[in-house]
């Protein structure tokens, strides 16, 4: 299973900052400023991101599907730079849909 963490942890580091080509990493630097300066309100950012998500749902399917796997069998950290207390952190939201993807993969080889 997922869960988010903060760069400190132990983990994989989603971050644009350090691993931009990463399947979830977020694509938008001004984006990330928006959100960390409350320019854009929590709503607003979710929706991006999940947009993103499903976006890289269509082009990047393989990579997403194997990261969800090796899920199946450990837990994992997504580490970004939020605190641990925001909730609309995009590792809070990429761990979320990664569970949900794994329980989809469980019920499908029961």
């Amino acid at each position: 299973m997922f869960r988010k963490g903060t760069i400190k942890d132990t983990g994989i580091d989603i971050t644009y900052k350090n691993n931009p080509e990463h399947v979830l990493a977020p694509n938008d630097w001004n984006m990330i400023l928006d959100v960390k300066f409350g320019k854009i309100d929590e709503e607003e950012y979710k929706n991006w991101y999940t947009n993103l998500i499903r976006d890289r749902w269509q082009s990047r399917r393989e990579e997403i599907l194997s990261l969800a796997k090796e899920g199946l069998h450990k837990d994992i950290t997504l580490k970004c730079f939020c605190p641990k207390n925001v909730s609309y952190c995009h590792a809070d939201i990429a761990a979320k849909f990664l569970n949900n993807l794994i329980k989809k993969l469980q019920d499908k080889n029961k």
